[in-house]
């Protein structure tokens, strides 16, 4: 996954200082709650969305600094079109700028093709539930500093 510097060797329990903003993309209460809790021990803020209501609302008010997004996002209503994560993120990159932000996927899809079809968005990484999350948190924190030298 490549060097992480000295976020490498944290324990979910110390915090980074970081002003960056984490929005969690997720239908699933449980797995939201979880994620929340890792992230904001190390030392970010997160921002939740439930819905892609939620996540277009959340993009244009605060302004994460990377989202992770769940791709079987299923709201029950679709808005503008939007029936899963994939065409939310394809939404948001077409239609906000401020939709720039690196994207990690958090899903139990085990598609083949998965990342043929993220490549165009500009996802940063995959991530199978179920996975350590300490590898989410390293990977975000990687995304986060290869935004940031670019």
């Amino acid at each position: 996954m490549g060097q992480l510097g000295t976020h490498r060797n944290l324990t979910k329990w110390e915090k980074t200082v970081s002003n960056e903003t984490i929005l969690i993309v997720e239908d699933d209460p449980v797995v939201i709650k979880i994620l929340e809790t890792q992230f904001r021990a190390a030392g970010y803020k997160v921002v939740a969305a439930h819905s892609s209501a939620e996540a277009i609302r959340s993009t244009v008010t605060q302004q994460p600094d990377l989202m992770i997004l769940d791709l079987t996002l299923i709201d029950g209503v679709a808005v503008n079109g939007l029936i899963d994560g994939l065409s939310l993120l394809e939404w948001l990159r077409r239609m906000l700028p401020e939709a720039r932000f690196p994207v990690i996927i958090h899903t139990a899809s085990t598609a083949p093709d998965l990342e043929e079809r993220t490549r165009p968005f500009g996802v940063r990484g995959i991530f199978r539930k179920g996975e350590p999350i300490k590898q989410l948190v390293e990977a975000v924190r990687l995304a986060l500093d290869k935004r940031e030298a670019a």
